[in-house]
């Protein structure tokens, strides 16, 4: 029996699960149902919202374009980490490289390098960054519990003018819920590849006092990932004769192995708060020089030498928020980000690459309202960001460590000497709403950035919010992210990278208009974005005569982008028992060379998911995603960029990046519900990924000489009970 034809039986046993419970139900039920429906349809319609102005409001009167993701609609459509929820996310594309798996969200095209920093994430409106290269996101992605999160808001667009550096093309806000009863629940799941994964939720509340809890624990052996490397082709160079691929060597492969700890410990007391996250992973990956690492006298298909990333995150905020009057609240809070990551080879005794991270930052904000029209919100912030990176495989002079494989250097090669920087912000933002239709809102933030001069990010919007259901925004916006302190300031490795303190913050500038609409069974809204970036960070040619060491490239600003793109989305409640959730999102982007969307992300993308309840306690859910082809990214080793005097034919490193069609399944069924007795609140869930077993290949845009890397497991399926105490 082959793989598809088990996932089609999957498929159709889900399907008779769910037309069983269907035709199982009596008309008292259905009237149960018809009032459960009335209440969710209202909720989602009012949902307040907090990251677009640091104050609560409708996603329709927010002045920004908007999603959100609820704590049911993470349930009904099951998932084990954030990467699975936000793939689901209009514009949102979850993507990694051959170092840093699932670490990178792709939103409206733009993608980094290995490391996420033009998406903001924030923990209950704190920022989450890391002072080294900026988007050491790969904990938060994979090992935040899901059991914590009450809602994630998702901005698409610049968010600087309240949240400074990296709220670039996008911010991220993941809001946790907040116990309104003693409770506990715990989750324990097993499935393909070995994969175990056990969370534990518990929350208390007495009175004022309220503290929440959550502790997620995974492990697999991981799906196959076969790859070439670099050394894989040897294409000739030689001017005397014409260019062509002389050998092309076999792949090679491992198991992605990925271990994930996620702990949340979350707390209020009248005026005080607590948030704070750990999170610690370990995944294996392909060497930084994206070339195998083989044993000594290994054989032509020898596997390669096992190579792992680390990494450990310590979040922590302190608040305090008072209502001085009716008309002015004050709150302060201050922020702890401790990262800590590195690369490990197992034949050595030393990581090539450890890197450590502590920055603290401290934000006095204050909400006010003048008038019934008139509201704002102005705020003061410093950012205190410290820390080191070192290679522990080499001498302090860079001279390679003899005993690598024997005993442990403590001294190590400064690959980024210890930095201190301090960088300040100030930010307001005010709204007018002359009508109880129409509202204004005009802001700014500047930054002072060390060694660079005041960078000033303004914001401008104009909502219209009838109360027919139909409304409209005008956005514009800009925001900057600043060359961090550690990698892209300070980073020395000789022949390969060298850091540059002089470089200009790069910019963006964003148009967009949203049509929306909100009627009693639907909410829907399309929009347009246009931007332009300038002053973009990037890399020097190694031969360039700028270069501050000769023959080594360096950080520099490099040029400009310009992107627009089409987005549509719904949310939608066909019946009592079914609703929904769709969109389609298109994306198009050219630079300052003329290359046309490089960032190698789905230039089109559609989303649909449905999902199907019944009070006897059965729930599944449906969501599929057409993930279209991606841009040319360049890469040496392609088919597609041979060069002008090649003969014979070009060869791909690896399978070219395809349009796919990629599917999950989640089914439950409480036995409460079901059996309508006094047994324990248990469900038993099933959660079924890539069911039509895709080959699914990401662009390598970090070193571009790939053409792509395996992306994501075949067909998977997983299955578990939850308990509710």
């Amino acid at each position: 029996m082959t793989k598809k034809t088990v996932n089609f039986l999957t498929f159709g046993v889900l399907l008779f699960l769910l037309a069983s419970s269907a035709f199982a139900q009596d008309d008292s039920n259905s009237n149960e149902i018809d009032s459960l429906y009335t209440l969710s349809l209202e909720e989602l319609l009012n949902i307040r919202i907090i990251t677009a102005s640091k104050t609560e409001e409708t996603v329709q009167e927010a002045p920004a374009v908007i999603s959100v993701i609820t704590a049911k609609e993470i349930e009904s459509y099951g998932g084990s980490n954030l990467v699975e929820v936000l793939d689901r996310a209009t514009s949102i594309y979850m993507t990694g490289t051959f170092v840093m798996t699932n670490n990178l969200i792709g939103l409206r095209g733009q993608t980094d390098a290995n490391w996420c920093t033009k998406v903001l994430i924030l923990i209950n409106g704190r920022p989450h960054r890391d002072s080294f290269f900026g988007g050491s996101l790969i904990n938060v992605l994979n090992g935040y519990p899901l059991s914590a999160i009450e809602r994630l808001e998702i901005i698409r667009g610049p968010g600087s003018v309240l949240y400074g550096s990296n709220a670039f093309v996008g911010v991220i806000n993941i809001i946790l819920k907040r116990a309104e009863s003693n409770q506990v629940t715990t989750t324990m799941r097993y499935g393909s590849f070995n994969t175990i994964n056990s969370s534990v939720s518990a929350g208390i509340k007495h009175k004022d006092f309220v503290l929440n809890s959550d502790v997620s624990m995974y492990s697999t052996d991981g799906w196959k990932f076969e790859s070439r490397d670099e050394n894989s082709i040897v294409r000739s160079r030689s001017k005397a004769t014409p260019v062509y691929d002389s050998i092309v060597r076999p792949a090679r492969s491992f198991n992605m192995m990925r271990k994930d700890l996620g702990a949340t410990l979350n707390g209020s007391y009248k005026g005080f708060s607590l948030t704070s996250f750990f999170g610690h992973s370990r995944w294996s990956n392909m060497p930084t020089s994206a070339r195998w690492v083989l044993p000594v006298n290994a054989p032509p298909l020898a596997k390669p030498v096992e190579v792992e990333g680390l990494g450990s995150k310590l979040f922590v905020d302190l608040g305090y928020t008072r209502e001085i009057t009716e008309n002015y609240t004050t709150s302060l809070n201050v922020t702890w980000n401790g990262t800590y990551s590195g690369q490990e080879v197992f034949t050595s005794q030393n990581r090539s690459l450890a890197s450590h991270t502590n920055d603290w930052l401290m934000e006095w904000q204050n909400n006010f309202s003048v008038t019934d029209k008139v509201t704002g919100v102005v705020g003061l912030v410093a950012n205190k960001q410290t820390g080191y990176a070192k290679d522990y495989t080499l001498n302090p002079d860079a001279t390679p460590f003899a005993q690598n494989q024997e005993l442990k250097n403590h001294a190590g090669y400064d690959v980024v000497p210890a930095w201190d920087e301090t960088w300040y912000t100030g930010y307001a933002q005010m709204s007018y709403s002359p009508s109880t239709w129409l509202k204004l809102v005009a802001g700014v933030q500047a930054n002072k950035i060390t060694d660079i001069k005041w960078n000033y990010s303004p914001r401008f919007g104009i909502i219209i919010d009838r109360p027919s259901g139909f409304g409209a925004k005008l956005l514009y916006g800009d925001a900057f992210r600043a060359a961090t302190p550690g990698a892209e300031q300070g980073i020395q490795l000789r022949n390969v990278i060298h850091g540059n303190p002089l470089m200009k913050p790069e910019l963006i500038s964003t148009y967009e208009g949203q049509l929306f609409m909100r009627k009693k069974r639907i909410e829907a809204s399309i929009g347009y974005f246009h931007s332009m970036q300038s002053q973009l960070i990037g890399r020097s040619s190694s031969s360039d005569p700028n270069n501050i060491i000769p023959n080594t490239p360096q950080f520099i600003n490099v040029g400009s982008l310009e992107s627009y793109g089409f987005e549509a989305e719904t949310k939608f409640y066909l019946t009592s028992k079914l609703n929904g959730q769709a969109s389609f999102s298109s994306q198009q982007s050219e630079n300052n060379s003329d290359q046309k969307n490089y960032s190698g992300t789905p230039i089109y993308m559609a989303k649909i998911g449905l999902h199907y309840e019944t009070v006897t306690g059965l729930s599944v859910g449906v969501f599929h995603t057409y993930f279209g082809k991606g841009g040319n990214i360049r890469a040496t080793f392609s088919s597609d960029n041979a060069p002008a005097n090649f003969q014979g034919t070009p060869v791909n490193a690896n399978p070219p990046m395809e349009a796919v069609h990629y599917t999950t399944v989640n089914a439950s069924l409480n036995l409460q519900k079901c059996l309508k007795t006094d047994v324990p609140n248990a469900t038993l869930f099933c959660y079924a990924v890539n069911l039509f077993d895709q080959d699914v290949y990401y662009p390598e845009t970090a070193r571009r000489n790939l053409n792509t890397i395996p992306g994501r497991a075949g067909f998977n399926i997983h299955g578990g009970v939850t308990l509710k105490f």
